[in-house]
């Protein structure tokens, strides 16, 4: 009884949140008004991305493009595949402006090496009804399982906000997915951010408890700092036999952006994406330089959990929702 009256009332509530989407997009970065759809236009004007801005995929996208890599087929026969995601939190897509013309960033050196960067959206969808808080727990889960927070037939991740783990049977990341389909041996996330897998309502502390009781080779490591974090997964990357999926999330933009102001006028959050883009591009080099680089086939990937606005995000502004997808392969026509 009390789901049949609570459903059309949740429908009305994701109606009118829709709508607050729609005012929302008069506020962008930096907090200045503008008319709706001016960011998407200054986006496409910049010719970095290969879609238009207003053709952006769903964050959930990610989660096939690895999974369908990994499988035969999806990468170069005869060689290994392996996978490594570099997460920028917190960097707003128009940040690219700033390495767009330097050969040695991150993210413009995946693009020189055959691949794209791509328009990519968080938040949800307001037609669906299924919009998410644009805050870090629920960007990394949507990418990590392919599904946003909310979705038709309980699906969904259900991580609505930090400090909300994922339940035990929720869907499951894609380290766990790719382990139990055997295809990969071995994983290796490592964060800074305790709410990933440190504080006690960290994210993802029912994932930490399956692999432990399922004895799956899914390595994690939180570390003090972005420093820390970069040494590790490069010390991952060096690793003879490494792991087949190694991912990283650096927090300099996030840091950034609620020290100052989420803008692409901001220097210290300008910096803080340069630093970024130095450390991927470190990592990248690592990789190439591995002795058995030439019998392995990586997919690098590039990409944020959400953008910001002011000193913030967690809201709809386009500012927070629009991110990219950068990698060394085209994923997509």
């Amino acid at each position: 009884m009390l789901a049949f009256i609570w459903e059309p009332i949740r429908i009305i509530l994701s109606f009118l949140e829709s709508i607050v989407v729609f005012f929302g997009f008069l506020i962008q970065g930096g907090g200045q008004i503008v008319a709706p759809g001016d960011y998407l236009t200054q986006l496409n004007c910049t010719k970095i991305f290969a879609n238009r801005a207003q053709d952006a995929v769903p964050q959930t996208a990610m989660y096939d493009v690895v999974m369908d890599f990994f499988k035969e087929g999806g990468h170069e026969a005869g060689k290994t595949p392996k996978c490594l995601v570099i997460g920028y939190d917190g960097a707003r897509a128009d940040l690219l402006i700033n390495t767009k013309d330097d050969p040695t960033a991150g993210t413009q050196i995946l693009k020189a090496d055959g691949g794209a960067i791509y328009n990519m959206y968080t938040g949800g969808d307001w037609y669906k009804f299924n919009l998410q808080s644009t805050v870090t727990a629920c960007g990394w889960t949507t990418l990590l399982t392919g599904h946003w927070a909310k979705e038709k037939g309980d699906t969904g991740h259900r991580v609505t906000g930090n400090g909300v783990p994922k339940p035990a049977d929720a869907p499951k990341l894609i380290f766990t997915d790719l382990l139990e389909a055997d295809l990969a041996q071995k994983t290796n996330f490592i964060v800074s951010w305790l709410g990933h897998f440190a504080d006690s309502d960290a994210a993802y502390i029912y994932d930490i408890k399956y692999w432990n009781d399922n004895h799956l080779a899914a390595a994690y490591a939180t570390e003090p700092d972005d420093e820390g974090t970069f040494a590790a997964t490069l010390a991952a990357v060096n690793e003879a036999a490494c792991a087949d999926m190694i991912m990283c999330i650096l927090e300099y933009c996030d840091h950034a952006g609620h020290a100052k102001v989420f803008g692409n006028t901001e220097p210290t959050y300008v910096a803080a994406f340069k630093e970024a883009e130095e450390k991927a591009a470190d990592l990248i080099a690592a990789v190439k330089a591995r002795p058995t680089y030439s019998s392995e086939d990586w997919l690098i990937i590039i990409t944020p959990d959400h953008g910001g606005t002011f000193s913030g995000h967690g809201a709809q502004y386009l500012g927070e929702r629009q991110t990219f997808f950068a990698v060394n392969k085209k994923v997509w026509e």
